[in-house]
């Protein structure tokens, strides 16, 4: 070999199952799109800006009180029902990737780290990191992770506007401060337009191939392997969405979704009881219905495009205007929206963090054995 010749690299090992072939120190940023460092000043300064409107609100202390005050078996009963949330959306995408097999370890890490990056993105973009996972890393099919994170995606919205619906009747349109008809209006509207695209799933890809084909057409791009790539992977997202319309398989996903959102609500509602204990709040005060009303509020800020990292700062303010509207004094609507978001993010983020770094263990194993090769070679 002369001086002006490099060395060749070895050729990368083929990977095979679930191995994990990125560095760890790039693991994090593959599971969601990078963001532009304008977005996170602007979201650091949304998230500033309100939390210091909020904390205006309460003496100080009251933050620290709250969280050393809290009721220890509420915070667990919210741990319990949270992860029997994780449990059954687990089971649903298995039910939705089925007939490839799927391991139940591998589906449950998956949901944890779908759920801990949920948040962190506007309009709930972060969420998109399910069909990464297992698309890249577990080594299902681009088709197959898509429909199914569409079809839980719709079915969520369904369950939505049902439980609003009922929250509105059991509060009393009457006693709410704000315009029941209408909110109840935008819970019947979601719920039937939920229905209808849960219906139409498959025409609405068949639609869509339609106009990116148009649009592949137009600018003399249907011949590039792209252009193709994308139209059969949409004929395959169609295939797979019509599997779905089996009326038994919809009955059983309908009746799982309905107890995940009436599971994600109760352990909010065993939380912010065990917050406002301290505060001689019993639970019937607090009201498992306000609860829903609240929690809905504050959630509804994901859509925004833009807010607090973390959804930070103008989750907490949704919440507060909220729970102000319902009758909430002001302090305890502050210090319970702080209280119930970060326990929530603080439980989500470590069990996604722990998801990742066992993911990561193969990649570790793999590296370890490639390195006793060279050292023995």
């Amino acid at each position: 070999m002369t001086v002006n010749e490099r060395p060749k690299r070895a050729p990368a090992p083929e990977r095979s199952g679930p191995m994990l072939t990125s560095p760890p120190d790039r693991v994090l940023l593959e599971f969601m799109p990078r963001k532009r460092i304008l977005y996170v000043l602007v979201s650091l300064a949304v998230a500033a800006l309100f939390l210091w409107l909020l904390l205006r609100e309460i003496e100080p202390g009251l933050i620290k009180r709250t969280f050393f005050d809290l009721h220890l078996p509420a915070l667990a009963a919210f741990v319990v029902i949270h992860l029997l949330a994780v449990w059954l959306r687990s089971w649903r995408y298995k039910i939705l990737l089925h007939p490839l097999p799927c391991s139940w370890s591998g589906i449950l890490l998956t949901t944890l780290v779908r759920n801990s990056f949920d948040d962190l993105l506007p309009a709930r973009i972060g969420s998109l990191s399910y069909i990464y996972i297992l698309n890249q890393r577990l080594g299902f099919s681009f088709e197959s992770a898509a429909s199914s994170f569409v079809v839980a995606l719709v079915l969520d919205f369904l369950t939505l506007g049902p439980f609003v619906l009922l929250a509105i009747l059991a509060v009393g349109a009457r006693a709410l401060p704000f315009s029941g008809s209408v909110l109840a209006g935008f819970a019947l509207a979601l719920f039937l337009l939920s229905a209808l695209v849960l219906w139409k799933m498959a025409a609405l890809t068949e639609l869509i191939k339609k106009g990116f084909a148009s649009f592949f057409r137009r600018f003399h791009l249907s011949g590039k392997t792209g252009a193709r790539t994308v139209l059969e992977k949409l004929d395959l997202v169609r295939d797979n969405l019509d599997r779905v319309r089996s009326p038994s398989l919809m009955a059983l996903l309908l009746v799982q979704s309905f107890f995940i959102r009436l599971a994600k609500y109760a352990s909010v509602y065993f939380l912010l009881c065990g917050f406002l204990r301290s505060h001689g709040i019993r639970p019937g005060d607090v009201g498992f219905w306000k609860t829903i009303l609240g929690l809905t509020g504050a959630e509804f800020t994901s859509i925004l495009p833009v807010k607090g990292l973390g959804g930070f700062g103008t989750w907490e303010a949704a919440w507060t205007v909220t729970f102000r509207l319902l009758g909430f004094p002001a302090d305890l609507a502050v210090v319970s929206g702080l209280g119930v978001h970060i326990t929530t993010n603080l439980l989500e983020y470590g069990l996604g963090l722990g998801a990742i770094l066992i993911l990561l263990l193969p990649y570790v194993k793999h590296k370890r054995h490639e390195g006793r090769k060279r050292s023995n070679g």
